[in-house]
């Protein structure tokens, strides 16, 4: 066998052995539920100068919703991401008093919450911007009824809440809803081996303001109630 034989079989056994390393190691990290090893960016505000800038709300983004009512027994639709949790099982949703649902919502007592994915977007946005004074909405979204009357859950939405009014908390611009979650439907697709919701399936919608943009989920960082064991206690 002469040389150029022998270099050429080195190199394709070489080309092999690299090639099953890197599908190798695709395979091993595909599979690791983890973030990236490699620290994310830290920024330490500590000694930047901060101003005030108002009594303006800081907590964002916040995850896009669709609510679901009817107003004089036709179904309607809203855009809401002014939405926070109460423990466990309750939310409030903050709705400007001008909006049209907010007149079917106290009526009937009883509203959905549907979360919004990121291919539904456009949708969502189209609800959020005409008022059921104006424009019939009723068909925007394929819907079905549960066991509250007068809260149509949207088909495509990934995570629908059936809820009904328990409070209302007024202040100057806004209609404050206090719900109660009755019953939760999630698509089984967005579920993982032990039924938990994973966020990462669902792709939420996510709301920002005062730019008024729509944000995507990123990487999570760490896992809550382990990295702060990390804390060194002086």
């Amino acid at each position: 066998m002469n040389t150029q034989k022998i270099l050429n079989i080195i190199l394709a056994a070489v080309i092999v052995i690299l090639l099953l390393k890197v599908n190798s190691t695709k395979d091993i990290t595909a599979d690791v539920d983890k973030p990236d090893d490699k620290q994310a960016e830290r920024v330490d505000f500590t000694d930047i100068p901060k101003i005030n800038i108002g009594h303006h709300s800081g907590v964002y983004p916040t995850p896009t919703t669709v609510v679901g009512t009817k107003v004089n027994g036709k179904t309607n639709w809203i855009a809401i991401a002014h939405i926070g949790n109460i423990g466990f099982e309750c939310l409030v949703l903050s709705i400007h008093k001008s909006h049209f649902s907010n007149v079917g919502i106290k009526k009937n007592k009883t509203l959905s919450v549907n979360m919004i994915s990121e291919s539904m977007m456009i949708p969502a946005d189209f609800v959020g911007m005409k008022s059921g004074k104006d424009v019939d909405k009723s068909d925007v979204f394929e819907y079905f009824e549960g066991e509250l009357k007068n809260a149509p859950m949207i088909k495509a939405s990934p995570i629908t809440m059936e809820c009904e009014v328990i409070d209302i908390y007024d202040t100057e611009h806004h209609d404050n809803f206090v719900v109660k979650i009755k019953n939760t439907y999630v698509s089984q697709t967005v579920l993982d081996e032990n039924n938990n919701i994973d966020y990462f399936k669902v792709k939420p919608l996510l709301f920002e303001m005062p730019k008024k943009r729509y944000f995507k989920v990123g990487d999570y960082v760490g896992g809550a109630w382990k990295e702060g064991a990390k804390y060194d206690v002086k």
